[in-house]
């Protein structure tokens, strides 16, 4: 025995610094927390649900497109140390998916699609590993959650308990859904009110970011400029874009500022279009973009159709 015990003291002493060298490495957790959505517009809809000393951020910096986004350190950093994170899942962004998997303890992510019981049904065999989101695809779902006023309603009603569990929520969180509630319904009824005019019209956008609205309120989206978003755009993309303009008589083009404006610009020149601006990422203010989206939508559903003699023209003088 009294040969054991000075292997038993030393092997002790050889291992303690192994330990504290891993509790090292665990993330330091911010003094205050902090609560990421994944998308800007979505913190005006979770700030004022949250309790004081929270603070809520985007993974996605304000006025930047998530798809194909590529995280950071310092993204990933603040992946690992969230209360929360709000995602909208892999049917935005696979990538950033992926890293909130790694990242995030999966006790604090808050899936948006699936708690909104919205799942993809892309068994195509499309490889989306280089953050390519095929929008076109018959698979395809629409990721963009956050631009359809009836989901954000149901999200609202979801939060105050998901933020309660995690002993993030304001004491009168429900109370303040309620404010929220009544803001995004007069959002949604001056959606419904402003476009019902305008039902069986035909728009093209820059990507395919607003396929919820127009099935909501009766538009249909004839084309998009960028059928994947994170791609440019090829001559045969124009070739589409300017038979559906010309097809479904649209008046204008809808671009985003996300993306370079060059070839919808042409197009518009081209068959005398107007261009309006339509933001799907806009601000951290939802109500703000949202009512700044449906001016620009009337906006450019009240243009007149396109001018196919200049079409005509210009094609006989780039001819000549």
């Amino acid at each position: 025995m009294s040969r054991i015990l000075p292997i038993l003291v030393a092997l002790f002493f050889t291992t303690l610094p192994a330990c504290q060298r891993s509790d090292a490495t665990a993330p330091v957790l911010p003094a205050e927390p902090v609560v990421l959505v994944e998308v800007a517009p979505l913190i005006s809809l979770i700030q004022p649900l949250v309790r004081e000393g929270v603070e809520v951020r985007a993974i996605v910096p304000v006025g930047t497109t998530p798809h194909g986004y590529q995280l950071s350190p310092s993204d990933a950093r603040a992946l690992a140390t969230a209360a929360m994170v709000i995602s909208i899942g892999p049917i935005l962004d696979p990538g950033i998916a992926r890293a909130i998997d790694r990242q995030t303890p999966a006790e604090r992510v808050f899936d948006l699609a699936a708690s909104l019981g919205i799942e993809s049904d892309d068994h195509s065999g499309h490889d989306h590993s280089h953050h390519v989101h095929d929008e076109h695809c018959v698979h395809a779902v629409d990721p963009h959650l956050w631009l359809d006023p009836e989901l954000m309603l149901q999200m609202v009603d979801l939060l105050p308990e998901a933020l309660r569990v995690r002993d993030l929520a304001a004491t009168d969180a429900p109370e303040r859904a309620g404010v929220l509630r009544a803001e995004i319904a007069e959002v949604r009824d001056a959606y419904a009110s402003r476009l019902s005019p305008f039902a069986g019209r035909a728009i093209i956008t820059h990507h395919n970011a607003f396929q919820r609205i127009a099935d909501r309120y009766g538009i249909t989206v004839a084309q998009v400029v960028r059928p994947v978003a994170a791609v440019e755009a090829t001559p045969g993309d124009l070739s589409r874009v300017l038979d559906a303009a010309i097809t479904h008589g649209v008046g204008a083009i809808f671009i985003e500022p996300q993306y370079p404006d060059a070839l919808p610009r042409r197009i518009a020149d081209q068959l005398g279009l107007q261009i309006h601006t339509l933001n799907p990422e806009g601000s951290a203010d939802w109500l703000a973009m949202m009512r700044e989206n449906l001016d620009a939508l009337v906006a450019g559903l009240s243009a007149p159709p396109p001018n196919t003699s200049r079409t005509t023209q210009k094609a006989d003088n780039q001819g000549g």
